[in-house]
């Protein structure tokens, strides 16, 4: 376990979030293998049928880590104070509300994952096969909270290398079951959804037993299943908050989704292309943001205000760096990233791989905006201020459906077609501009409100800091 609230926070934040980018890597190589899997073995039609359910299963995904990361501030905030058994009931509290939450989403993705689907504007060549992953995906979410659940757990009390060493080894499963399955037993994308659940099993399982056997103080038993209004009103304002930010933007996100799928599967698999370098260009700030939830939740329980203030500014100067070389990273070597996941010999496949590249290249210089909102977000999300990112996260919602109903026409409709011009794409420029402009909006919002916050923080620790 790690106590974050002593030492210089540059160096703590840089060597906790470490792990978790390590970590995002490979959770995002689990994503990216059954896309490029997919794309090499079964076609661009299936990459197009996984990639239209994107946003669903995003949302589905986010809700239960939004929920336990969330609730994790409260465990964090418990290690801060050295309150070891208040710790433990509050991990008890978590897991009966995480799992609780959980089945609500299994049951209804699929009774009504037909509805969901067309919701989504799924066309009909691809319906079966989104539906069939779909499918197996909500059935997993059993052991997507149980793995995220434990994993939130020991970051909150600064454990991030275990996590880590647990997903390296599930995420080389699942790239090998991925193989098995799709390319030696022709299972489709019910293979590709199947891989990831087994590999996620593993996850949870292993770090189950690591829980068991090192680190007992974090173990619950029926005594610590205590239930106060006070107690139980803190958790859920925490886990629901977090919850609900997640939601509201993947809620955008679908709405977004079902704009893209007007355009036809060569946009829809160019889109879910950008979208998976998108994921991995961001890891680096995913990681800071996550630092920063547990860094600030620990400091306001130790009291060490300062040391939250200057974690905050190392951590934005880590991200600043980062949004630099991802710069320069995808206007270099743009066309062999979109390139490693679509096939320059399929039918149409350089004109999509263009459309992925243009993406990208609009997105990239924002990186410096999304930076900011992610990571003072977390920040205050950490402080217990919950309702300021949820006000930036409605803005982001609103902003997805004006992008449907006015950006979109505005650029042409869904007449566009696959291309490297704004001219080829019509109006899947509209997409394309919609979140760089969100971002730089939100990102002025939250970042006035963070100073004001902080300002209201007490001073008196100023001289005392000890980083």
């Amino acid at each position: 376990m790690k106590d974050l609230t002593c030492g210089k926070p540059l160096k703590l934040i840089s060597l906790f979030a470490l792990p978790l980018l390590l970590g995002n890597l490979f959770q995002q190589a689990y994503s990216l293998a059954d896309i490029v899997i997919i794309g090499q073995n079964l076609g661009n039609d299936s990459i197009a049928a996984v990639g239209a359910t994107a946003p669903l299963v995003s949302l589905m995904f986010n809700i239960i880590n939004g929920l336990v990361t969330g609730f994790a501030i409260v465990v964090a905030k418990n290690f801060g104070a050295g309150d070891t058994d208040e710790m433990r009931r509050t991990v008890a509290r978590m897991l009966t509300f995480s799992a609780a939450v959980t089945a609500v989403i299994i049951i209804a993705s699929t009774v009504f994952i037909d509805a969901l689907l067309k919701l989504l504007g799924v066309k009909e060549d691809i319906f079966a096969e989104a539906r069939s992953y779909l499918f197996i995906v909500a059935l997993g979410l059993a052991v997507t909270l149980l793995y995220n659940f434990e994993a939130a757990v020991l970051r909150a009390v600064g454990d991030s290398v275990i996590p880590l060493v647990i997903l390296i080894i599930s995420t080389v499963l699942n790239i090998g079951l991925d193989l098995l399955l799709v390319r030696v037993f022709k299972t489709g994308v019910v293979g590709a959804a199947l891989a990831t659940v087994a590999a996620q099993a593993i996850s949870a399982a292993v770090c189950l037993v690591y829980l068991i056997k090192r680190r007992p103080i974090l173990l619950i038993k029926r005594k610590d299943f205590v239930f106060t209004a006070d107690s139980s009103r803190e958790l859920l304002a925490s886990g629901l908050g977090m919850a609900l930010m997640y939601s509201i933007v993947d809620i955008g996100s679908i709405v977004l989704q079902n704009g893209i799928n007007g355009f036809g599967k060569d946009i829809i698999t160019a889109h879910t292309a950008a979208r998976k370098i998108f994921g991995l260009t961001i890891m680096p700030f995913s990681a800071v943001s996550s630092t920063l939830v547990t860094y600030c939740s620990q400091n306001l329980g130790a009291g060490k205000y300062a040391r939250i203030r200057y974690g905050i500014r190392d951590g934005m100067i880590i991200m600043a760096i980062w949004a630099t070389i991802a710069l320069a990273l995808v206007f270099l070597a743009g066309g062999r990233l979109v390139g490693m996941i679509v096939s320059a010999d399929g039918e149409n496949g350089q004109a999509i791989i263009d459309t992925g590249v243009l993406y990208i290249k609009w997105a990239v210089p924002f990186y410096y905006a999304l930076a900011a909102l992610l990571g003072l977000r977390s920040a205050l999300q950490g402080l217990g201020k919950s309702l300021v990112p949820i006000i930036c996260s409605i803005i982001e919602l609103l902003w997805k459906i004006v992008t449907v109903a006015f950006m979109i026409p505005l650029f042409g409709g869904t007449n566009g077609e696959a291309g490297g011009s704004i001219k080829e794409i019509g109006g899947y420029f509209g997409v394309v501009i919609s979140e760089p402009i969100v971002w730089t909006v939100c990102a002025v919002v939250i970042g006035i409100i963070a100073v004001v916050t902080l300002n209201k923080m007490p001073k008196d620790d100023l001289k005392k800091h000890d980083g």
